[in-house]
Order: structure tokens, then sequence, then C-alpha cells
């Protein structure tokens, strides 16, 4: 049994498609704005994290020069190491921000 599909069928079939396509995408949109966005991994979402913190500190800090630069490098490396830390009392006990305190101890040098 072959069903001949009209073309106001067909039409219904594509309104029907598109409405179902904008809910999904504005259910999509919603989940992605009250949960964030999901990496597909810790390793991913550190990296990408970090990369965005550099990309951004360069357009939102007032006269950005190699000084800040390199600060935001020693902040954005210990940001990450940070991340990447596990969740356990022990652990962020023992974090130090060692690049941080790096950069510290070099310009207190000079």
């Amino acid at each position: 049994m072959k069903i001949k599909l009209t073309k106001r069928l067909k039409i219904i079939f594509l309104i029907v498609a598109v409405l179902i396509g904008s809910l999904y995408y504005i259910w999509y949109q919603d989940d992605l704005g009250a949960h964030g966005r999901l990496y597909p991994s810790k390793q991913k979402m550190c990296m990408e994290f970090a990369l965005s913190y550099l990309r951004t500190i360069q357009k939102v800090e007032p006269n950005f020069d190699d000084q800040k630069w390199q600060r935001a490098i020693a902040i954005e490396s210990d940001l990450y190491n940070l991340c990447q830390s596990e969740l356990t009392d022990e652990a962020l006990e023992n974090f130090e921000t060692k690049n941080i305190r790096l950069y510290l101890d070099e310009y207190r040098s000079k």
C-alpha cells in the first residue's frame, strides 16, 4: 500500500516539523542557560575556562600591557590547576597558588 502525500499534507508535515524543532531549540537554550554548558571531560572544561579567562581579561582590563599579561597568565595557570584538582578536602587544603607566588617573587626581586 503506497501512501501518496498531497501538497497540502506535505506543508502540514513541514509546519509541524518546524514547530517541533523550534520548541526543542527553545527548550535547549533554556536548559543551557539554566544549567550551563556541559563538556565532554574535566580537562576540556578547564582548558576552555582558562583560555576564555585570558581572552576576556585582554578586552576588559584597562591599559592592558605586558606586565598585566604576565599577571593574567599566572592567574590563568592557577585557575586551570584549581579546576583540575580533585574535589576532596585534602586536595583543596593542599592547593597552592604556585604560579601567582612565582610571579610575585619575580616581581619583588626586580
